[in-house]
């Protein structure tokens, strides 16, 4: 069975692992394969937040060095760029993001990966989604503790090549100061 879209609608008491557990997923296949176009994070509020629980050493083989321990986006980001991939961040000047950029930044100068990560803040983003190469989860969701545990929100996973596309154009824009 194949599909293109499927809709997530999660509550604190529903549904609640999907949305990390298809993060996981979403990131291993980037990880594993990365590609030369530009990942997209692009929430309104974001957060460093925990990813991949590695406590057990169940994503030992993707990286050995992160330990038993809880992998939270910064460090998956800069691995990503490791590996190969550029990044682009689109985010509002609110200070609730002040943490994450100046974490990112600093970690990605740090590994000499500054010139793979693009940050754009926007004015009046309401705008959500994660976009990789295989595809993009958008919606409610901000990337933060209170979006992937708290909040009740509906986001929609689509791996279809027109969506993908379109949605690249529209973040790729962020970035050359239009839209």
């Amino acid at each position: 069975m194949s599909f293109e879209t499927r809709r997530i609608f999660k509550s604190a008491v529903t549904s609640q692992n999907l949305i990390r557990e298809l993060l996981q997923l979403m990131f291993l296949g980037e990880l594993l394969a990365p590609h030369r176009d530009r990942a997209w994070l692009v929430s309104p509020w974001i957060s460093n937040v925990v990813l991949f629980d590695n406590r057990a050493g169940g994503f030992d083989a993707v990286n050995p060095d992160w330990g038993s321990r809880e992998i939270r986006l910064v460090e998956i980001a800069v691995d990503l760029m490791a590996r190969g991939s550029r990044l682009g961040i689109a985010t509002s000047f609110d200070q609730h993001n002040d943490a994450l950029i100046a974490a990112i930044s600093d970690a990605a100068a740090e590994a000499g990966l500054r010139d793979k990560l693009t940050i754009v803040r926007r004015q009046h983003l309401h705008t959500k989604g994660v976009l990789l190469k295989r595809g993009l989860l958008s919606g409610s969701m901000n990337l933060t503790y209170n979006g992937l545990e708290l909040n009740d929100e509906m986001v929609i996973y689509d791996t279809s090549l027109k969506t993908l596309a379109e949605a690249r154009l529209n973040f790729e824009s962020y970035a050359e100061g239009g839209a």
